[in-house]
């Protein structure tokens, strides 16, 4: 796959929320506004906002349901994926107390998939390792967006960073500019964010690099500048050779996510990464750096939660680790796979790449 550069200019004025997706998707110019303002990290809120919701229907039920990462207190409201059709409760779906899962209604014009269809047999098109899959805007499309009040506690919140970023934070205290760049795999290149030219489809919510740009420069009034190199299938080894790339770009913050496309034992995954942290940080000497943990493949498999551990391991003065394994592996235990990926194998939709810019977010507090 080829490799996407995009540098975006972020000045404060240009930075409402509600416009995301024209200020900050660089690689489609000309790609429509984004429709939704980015709202507040879920474990921060009593209101859950926009919740993809892929309804599957089992072998044994009449319909089709699904669950929602918190217990509603009140009315739901369920939109097309493209947030501008409202579908009607008892004509299209019904809210089951008994089971805590909505149900759709016979006649419901809400799409679903069968727990057949889900795991196609093999030869069946779209599919991989068993499973339903596929890049661009299917799944997308499939997953339905609900907003609802709730009393509930998610059983994680993200913690302070042991050693600050101290550098980057006196910048955007003093409201200076701060260049970020970000180096990854596909996920950090932008796959399946419904704003990535590859999917381009309404609400066109940019990826998590320009979604991080955009809160930071919020949050702090500063202007914020960002080149992404993320690249499709690259491994940590990549990030070596875009060295001078990142070095000439002078960073004053450096996002690096990479163990995806891993396959690496947890100690070689953290030599790997400890090679590539001096050698940034040896390029780029003044730069504050991230480390991200990331989402889980499907299944998820223990090498994540080796990685994430690998990663921590390396945190120290201006080294933060953002920590997206912990709470993707706690959504899971309420919800499935399908609700939060944009391919249904190693992608997140775009709840998926708002949890990766709300975590590395809140490393940067006023």
């Amino acid at each position: 796959m080829s490799s996407i550069f995009m540098k975006t200019s972020l000045p404060a004025a240009l930075l409402h929320l509600s416009l995301l997706g024209s200020a900050l998707a660089a690689d489609t110019p000309s790609r429509p506004e984004s429709k939704t303002a980015l709202p507040a990290p879920f474990w921060n809120s009593k209101t859950m906002e926009n919740e993809p919701v892929l309804f599957i229907q089992q072998a044994d039920k009449p319909v089709a349901t699904a669950r929602l990462l918190f217990r509603p207190s009140g009315k739901l409201k369920i939109t097309h994926p493209d947030l501008t059709m409202t579908y009607k409760e008892g004509a299209d779906y019904l809210w089951n107390p008994e089971s805590g899962q909505i149900e759709l209604t016979i006649s419901s014009r809400i799409p679903f998939k069968t727990a057949a269809q889900m795991a196609p047999p093999p030869g069946s098109p779209n599919t991989l390792g068993g499973v339903l899959f596929s890049e661009g805007h299917f799944f997308h499309d499939l997953q339905v967006q609900v907003t609802y009040e709730h009393e509930d506690l998610f059983p994680w919140k993200p913690t302070p960073p042991p050693h600050a970023l101290t550098r980057s934070l006196q910048k955007l205290r003093a409201q200076k500019p701060l260049k970020v760049v970000a180096l990854g795999d596909s996920i950090t290149e932008g796959y399946n964010a419904s704003g990535f030219s590859k999917c381009a489809a309404p609400p066109y919510q940019p990826a998590y690099p320009q979604l991080v740009a955009a809160i930071l420069g919020k949050r702090f009034g500063a202007p914020v500048t960002l080149a992404n190199f993320g690249l499709a299938g690259a491994k940590a080894s990549l990030g070596f050779t875009q060295l001078p790339k990142v070095k000439a770009e002078n960073p004053d913050l450096i996002t690096i996510a990479f163990g995806m496309n891993h396959s690496d034992k947890a100690p070689d995954f953290e030599e790997t990464m400890r090679k590539l942290l001096a050698a940034v940080q040896e390029a780029c000497p003044e730069a504050d750096v991230v480390l991200v943990s990331p989402m889980t493949q499907k299944p998820p498999g223990e090498k994540f939660l080796g990685y994430r551990d690998a990663l921590a391991k390396l945190v120290t003065t201006n080294v933060a680790m953002a920590d997206v394994t912990t709470p993707w592996l706690e959504i899971l235990k309420r919800k499935p796979f399908s609700d939060l990926s944009g391919n249904n194998i190693n992608h997140p939709n775009d709840l998926g790449h708002r949890l990766y810019a709300w975590i590395i977010s809140e490393l940067f507090q006023p």
